[in-house]
């Protein structure tokens, strides 16, 4: 099937699990996919929505028109779907204020005129239907395969958090549970990751420059993986994809109780859910402390991705919604 795929951030980690690792796929499949960038001048946003009319199926992956953007769509290609996996009719935690009208007077536009709505998990989905239209709820996924199941390193204790820099406000928000388990634990680490680097006071910190090439080799470095966050109307959307990683690389993880975390995490099984200061540093300290338990954990994660959010799992459900969208 000829599909055009329309992103506001083609170089963005959730253009890569949310598109980019699908396409390989669609390609071989038979599928003649293409992508553009919507996020330049109004001339080039409109040539790139103008390009619609010649694909049976146009996919808007978190895009957010104007009322003449989505107007030129409509007229190019009046069934489109329109994916998303974060809570983009607000603005996100470090903003000032999480409301935006013209965000949201945009969400439901693009929802309202969509062929087909697939948003990440069911939270998500709830904003969907408050827009009167149902949504598929489609995990994100992994490429399992790209994760081999390496050995821990044989390096100092290590807590390990992957991410982008904009997200630093919520690694900093645990840094008190990390100083008080390295109270107990002086040579414990924390591993970040990332395109910035993190300080964090009297927690040792190692940070490590992102690349995809070096990603698994990274994730096999820690010990147990860490997703701290708040519960606001912007966290609530998160599809954990951190946690998906960890998991998929047969680590641990300890996390806040926020968004999808909840489906995702077994407490007490693949990881443990942590609101308070108290709790995380004690999980974090049990499993650094238990060899065994970080094995029989990182087991249990990886076989819950392998069978709910592998490439695999997800692309005939993702296939199906394209599908769908172009009769």
């Amino acid at each position: 099937m000829k599909t055009l795929v329309l992103t506001s951030d083609p170089h963005g980690p959730s253009f890569r699990f949310r598109v980019g690792q699908y396409l390989p796929h669609l390609r071989r499949l038979g599928w003649c996919v293409d992508t553009a960038a919507v996020n330049g001048s109004l001339p080039q946003r409109l040539t790139a929505l103008a390009r619609g009319r010649h694909y049976e199926c146009v996919w808007l992956h978190r895009v957010l028109l104007t009322p003449v953007e989505h107007a030129l769509l409509r007229a190019a290609a009046p069934r489109y779907v329109f994916e998303f996996d974060d809570a983009v009719d607000r603005r996100d935690s470090n903003a000032p204020a999480f409301a935006s009208r013209q965000r949201r007077a945009r969400f439901a536009r693009m929802v309202r005129g969509a062929t087909r709505v697939v948003a990440g998990n069911a939270y998500l989905a709830g904003l969907a239907a408050e827009c009167g239209r149902e949504a598929a709820v489609l995990p994100t996924a992994v490429d399992v395969s790209a994760f081999p199941l390496l050995p821990a390193a044989d390096e100092p204790p290590t807590i390990g958090w992957i991410g982008t820099r904009s997200n630093f406000v919520y690694l900093r928000s645990v840094l008190p549970a990390l100083a008080r388990a390295a109270e107990r634990r002086p040579d414990l680490r924390l591993l970040v990751v990332s395109d910035g680097v993190f300080e964090a006071g009297a927690v040792p910190v190692c940070n490590k420059r992102w690349s995809l090439a070096e990603e698994a080799a990274d994730l096999a470095r820690m010990n147990v993986g860490i997703m701290p966050l708040p519960d606001d109307p912007w966290t609530r959307g998160k599809c954990g994809a951190k946690l998906l990683q960890y998991f998929a690389a047969a680590r641990p993880a300890v996390c806040s109780p926020v968004g999808a975390a909840r489906e995702i995490v077994e407490h007490g099984v693949s990881g443990y859910l942590a609101a308070t200061e108290k709790e995380w540093a004690e999980r974090l300290l049990e499993l650094l402390d238990d060899a065994s338990k970080r094995r029989r954990f990182g087991a249990a994660g990886r076989a819950r991705v392998e069978r709910d959010y592998s490439l695999e799992a997800v692309l005939p459900r993702l296939i199906a919604e394209l599908q769908a969208a172009s009769r």
